[in-house]
């Protein structure tokens, strides 16, 4: 079992996973609950390191989140 901590916060945050992530999805609701300007991307084809697999879609995953 995946436990996260998280303390809330409202620095605007993304979390960028692959496809694959063993972080359950409640998981991630729960510390989006703690977040309010929470953003979650998956990139379904990439490997544990996104930025490494697939850089084009993690420039556009952070690019899209630090213009919202």
């Amino acid at each position: 079992m995946v436990q996260l901590y998280f303390k809330p916060t409202i620095i605007p945050t993304v979390i960028i996973r692959e496809g694959s992530c063993h972080i359950l999805q409640n998981k991630l609701q729960e510390v989006s609950k703690l977040i309010p300007y929470f953003d979650l991307e998956t990139i379904e084809v990439a490997g544990h390191h996104v930025h490494e697999d697939i850089l084009p879609a993690f420039l556009a995953a952070v690019t899209s989140f630090l213009d919202s």
